[in-house]
């Protein structure tokens, strides 16, 4: 039978994690709040678990992904990220890439191979649509789509 940090260290193992979730993996496995807590923060010391270092390759990860900074925001939340650890992270990245180029060059290969002055206006809609969906799904703010739509198609 495994004890609890085993149990932590073999989570860890397979990947990087976020304290959060870690602890809902213990729990799940039916250890005790205090065993828990003692076990991470333990392993918070000596940097087996570290939110901020964690944090800074997620957004480098989501960036190379092409996605935007409001989608990996909201993905760190979701994996329990205190708020201010978020925006330390992101204030500590050596290099952001610009929102409207990446979104640009999303909205350029869908509409690749198409003249969007030859469109029709129903048309030119419905690519509007794609281009704001695929752009939406990645996480970008509604200015940037705005933006790269207008820029693209008007």
């Amino acid at each position: 039978e495994m004890d609890v940090r085993e149990k932590a260290v073999s989570y860890l193992n397979s990947r990087p994690r976020t304290r959060q979730e870690l602890i809902r993996h213990l729990k799940d496995k039916g250890f005790s709040e205090n065993e828990i807590l003692e076990t991470v923060d333990e392993l918070e010391q000596y940097h087996y678990i570290d939110d901020l270092a964690y944090s800074r390759m997620y957004f480098e990860y989501g960036f190379q992904k092409g996605r935007g900074r409001m989608r990996i925001r909201r993905e760190l939340a979701e994996k329990g990220v205190a708020a201010d650890v978020i925006e330390i992270a992101f204030e500590e990245l050596e290099e952001i890439p610009d929102e409207f180029e990446t979104a640009y060059s999303i909205a350029e290969s869908i509409v690749r191979g198409i003249d969007p002055k030859e469109l029709e206006f129903a048309e030119k809609r419905k690519l509007e649509g794609k281009i704001g969906r695929r752009l939406a799904g990645r996480g970008f703010s509604m200015g940037t789509i705005h933006k790269v739509v207008s820029r693209i198609l008007y």
